[in-house]
């Protein structure tokens, strides 16, 4: 009596499957656990980079003509709430736990505050926040405790300077 070999090969492609099988599932998980880690980094840095953009600007001239100080906190705008926005934009809406710091590397290192910084000097804004607000599984193949997002800048205030109020005139 003569056995067809396909049939016996279709039970090995089973056989070879079942063992196979969960070694692809852990590295495609895996590959999508990496790839939303770096895309969360990605986020996170450009978070820091929007707040930094701000920052560097220290004033700014409303439609009114008016002059408004970039502060780190308070007042509209501020450097904590554009970033705030940011990350709810990119997606992630649980900022529990999300911390931001903004200081300064260069000159007064004891100001605190956007507007109070000079032309060309360096500071850092850090955001933080716990990885379990923005992950979307709880498979834990990668497992970090926070994310942070860190942008060193300078600032672009413009020199002071003065105008004379008096227009010069042609002398014929």
């Amino acid at each position: 009596m003569r056995t067809n070999r396909a049939q016996n090969r279709n039970g090995a492609a089973a056989v070879e499957l079942a063992v196979i099988l969960p070694f692809l599932v852990i590295l495609i998980v895996g590959v999508w656990e990496i790839g939303r880690l770096i895309q969360l980094q990605q986020i996170m840095n450009q978070a820091a980079r929007d707040g930094a953009r701000l920052a560097s600007q220290a004033n700014i001239v409303t439609t009114s003509g008016a002059y408004t100080q970039i502060a780190f906190n308070t007042g509209t705008p501020n450097v904590e709430d554009t970033i705030r926005d940011y990350l709810q934009a990119a997606g992630i809406t649980n900022l529990n736990g999300l911390q931001i710091t903004f200081e300064y590397l260069t000159g007064d290192l004891g100001a605190t505050q956007p507007y109070q910084g000079v032309k060309n000097q360096r500071f850092r804004v850090r955001v933080t926040l716990p990885y379990e607000n923005m992950r979307w599984t709880n498979l834990s193949l990668v497992n970090p405790t926070t994310l942070s997002g860190e942008c060193i800048w300078q600032m672009m205030v413009d020199d002071p300077f003065t105008l004379s109020p008096s227009l010069p005139g042609w002398v014929p």
